[in-house]
């Protein structure tokens, strides 16, 4: 592909448009915005990408070792954002990890890098750390991509001139794809079960409605539940002990990808009542493998589910409705059902595979290389009783000084 060398800032072999930074643990299989930034080093070979590694998994291990050998992609250690330059800074995520390497580097390259987002989930401003550092962001970020339309509508509100596109998350075709199912892969608790039971795919913590899934299970103690995914700190660990004390509820907790795909190929519905959301990778895996989907009709469920084709958007003050939902696509499906779901999985090739998704930052690259990047001035230490201190790097607004 050609590209305009004219706006890279870096000194870079011509066999590469721009020297990119991704300043996260790349190697991790199970974390949705490494998998999106993965899709973008495959896809763009164009680029070179610069990385880091931290793999916590034996599948980490195994797949990492693969793919730290694609000809633009080095594998660095984070000092790296001090001692080299880059052209960008691409992060999906706002932690505070994130920030500093963005205002590193932009201090490095003498205010040359561009530091683009992809924003991940909808905030919560609410939430006091998470509004300061959503806010931040908002200062901070060149530019600005979003993974469903959910998701952009405060930061096109905000800052229109800097809000690129939308471009989803999205999903492996070769792993999801329901002809390569491997029943070899359940666990010996699941491959017991009956096909067609109702399951859970998330982490345990509040945001995703838990206490939903586990009424439904009591509501109906003869219908074996799956539940797969971990416990994230705080509030999470009360609702792990309400599935454990659930009789129907089987949790096998965190699984590797085969074993989540070949459960998942096996269950009958997704239950996923969760009140925000990005873009759901397991929502969009589960249309992948014809997966109808139970969720509320709020954040961005809606722009994956169409009520009575792939699923149903039910808010959960509404629990009869839940109920009586599940019962319409279990145990079987009709006819109509299946061709509806399989159309559903169709939409889903061409819109949310990962090679469709990772060409899309093609043209996004280029352009945040042609926009003004955004000016920052002075430096200066802040202190706060949460962070214990931590680094400010003030731009200065149109409105002046300042942010949140």
């Amino acid at each position: 592909m050609e590209c305009d060398r004219t706006r890279v800032w870096c000194d870079l072999s011509p066999t590469f448009c721009m020297k990119i930074l991704l300043p996260i643990s790349l190697d991790r299989w199970k974390n949705p915005i490494s998998t999106l930034l993965r899709a973008c080093v495959q896809f763009n070979p164009e680029h070179e990408f610069h990385s880091f590694s931290n793999p916590v998994t034996q599948e980490d291990l195994e797949m990492g070792a693969q793919f730290w050998k694609l000809p633009n992609l080095r594998l660095r250690h984070p000092s790296a954002v001090f001692s080299d330059r880059f052209d960008l800074v691409h992060t999906a995520s706002y932690s505070r990890f994130n920030l500093y390497s963005s205002v590193i580097a932009k201090l490095r390259n003498l205010g040359g890098t561009r530091f683009l987002t992809t924003l991940n989930l909808e905030p919560d401003l609410s939430l006091p750390v998470e509004r300061m550092r959503y806010g931040r962001l908002l200062r901070f970020a060149d530019a600005f991509v979003a993974v469903s339309e959910a998701v952009s509508a405060d930061v096109r509100r905000r800052n229109p001139e800097r809000f690129l596109e939308v471009i989803p998350n999205g999903f492996d075709a070769a792993l999801y794809d329901p002809d390569r199912i491997d029943d070899t892969d359940l666990p010996p608790e699941i491959s017991r079960l009956s096909p067609g039971f109702p399951l859970w795919v998330s982490a345990v913590e509040s945001r995703k409605q838990p206490e939903t899934f586990v009424k439904l299970a009591r509501s109906n103690p003869s219908v074996p539940f799956v539940a797969l995914g971990g416990v994230l700190p705080g509030d999470g660990e009360t609702f792990a002990e309400m599935f454990r004390s659930t009789p129907n509820i089987i949790w096998p907790g965190s699984t590797p990808r085969a074993v989540t795909r070949a459960i998942m190929a096996r269950a009958g519905v997704l239950v996923f009542p969760s009140e925000r959301e990005g873009l759901s990778l397991a929502m969009i895996e589960a249309i992948a493998l014809g997966l109808p989907i139970l969720a509320q009709p709020k954040s961005s469920m809606p722009e994956l589910v169409r009520p009575g084709f792939n699923g149903e958007l039910i808010d959960v003050c509404h629990f009869d409705d839940w109920n009586h939902a599940l019962h319409r696509w279990l145990p079987a499906r009709t006819a109509e059902q299946e061709k509806n779901l399989q159309s559903a999985r169709h939409d889903a090739l061409r819109n949310y595979a990962w090679d469709v998704v990772g060409r899309r930052y093609h043209s996004i690259y280029q352009q945040v290389m042609t926009m003004k990047t955004k000016p920052y001035y002075s430096l200066r230490w802040d202190w706060s009783s949460r962070s214990r201190g931590y680094l400010i790097y003030y731009s200065r607004n149109p409105d002046g000084w300042s942010g949140w």
